[in-house]
């Protein structure tokens, strides 16, 4: 299993970061930090990078103000 934002998905050898956030129903734009077991990921990659089973994925998004 992966847990996408605390939705557990199973998880598939080779699946990438890309591939749990679309079976989680979830995406990245450039206003999201995606952190992969406590891992800040560079933003703008394509998030390929392979996953173990049991990792866990937060998607944050960047809030600005004023």
């Amino acid at each position: 299993m992966i847990t996408v934002n605390g939705r557990e998905i199973d998880y598939n050898t080779g699946m990438t970061v890309i591939d749990a956030l679309k079976a989680a129903g979830e995406s990245a734009d450039a206003m999201t930090l995606v952190v992969v077991d406590g891992k800040l990921l560079p933003c703008g990659q394509p998030y390929m990078e392979p996953l173990a089973d049991g990792a866990r994925i937060k998607l944050l998004p960047i809030i600005s103000g004023g």
